[in-house]
């Protein structure tokens, strides 16, 4: 990562993660199929596997912070302007 902050909908996943795959899910269903979702594993970056260690999925949308673990789906709604 070039140490820019993804713009839009950002979850920061790990590998075999089974809760990044249910955020994902249920952040496709919310945001709707024409609205990008970018996933970014964090494995192989040193910085971001400090930065969010073991606190994935983490959900991010233009660098601001939603969810961790678990999605808030009234936060993303939020965000979405879609409350």
């Amino acid at each position: 990562m070039s140490g820019e902050t993804p713009s839009g909908l950002v979850i920061y996943t790990r590998r075999d993660c089974s809760l990044c795959e249910r955020m994902e899910r249920e952040v496709r269903r919310i945001a709707g199929p024409d609205r990008a979702l970018r996933m970014v594993a964090i494995d192989d970056q040193p910085a971001l596997l400090e930065l969010y260690g073991h606190d994935v999925p983490v959900l991010c949308m233009d660098g601001e912070f939603i969810c961790k673990h678990f999605l808030d789906a009234a936060r993303l709604r939020a965000a979405l302007g879609t409350a």
